[in-house]
């Protein structure tokens, strides 16, 4: 879906390697999308990881099913965004559209 927003997405489907990767070059990151439920990890743990490595960087937790005392704990935690899924890729592109502009990143979208 971002893709075909214009967005350039690095994916990873161990967050390991997610956390790894992150860690080794946090600029290279305008934003960080992660599931609230993973394999080996929970999006609350692994935003938490990537905030303190760079509290600036947004983070943005998806769910399938929206409790209100995850989204509790993801603000207190720092992550800007809680969506529910399924979303729209309408939906996902202002929310990541909006975060990246606020930090003045939407330049970092490619063209479309």
């Amino acid at each position: 879906m971002l893709k075909s927003l214009g967005y350039k997405p690095l994916g990873f489907t161990r967050p390991a390697d997610a956390l790894a990767a992150f860690r080794g070059d946090p600029q290279k990151f305008s934003l960080v999308l992660t599931d609230l439920s993973m394999p080996g990890s929970s999006g609350l743990d692994f935003a938490r990881d990537v905030l303190a490595a760079s509290p600036d960087t947004p983070v943005v937790i998806v769910t399938g099913c929206v409790d209100p005392a995850d989204v509790q704990r993801a603000s207190l935690i720092g992550v800007r965004s809680v969506m529910q899924k399924p979303s729209t890729i309408e939906a996902l592109g202002d929310a990541v559209g909006k975060l990246l502009d606020e930090i003045g990143a939407g330049a970092r979208r490619s063209p479309q």
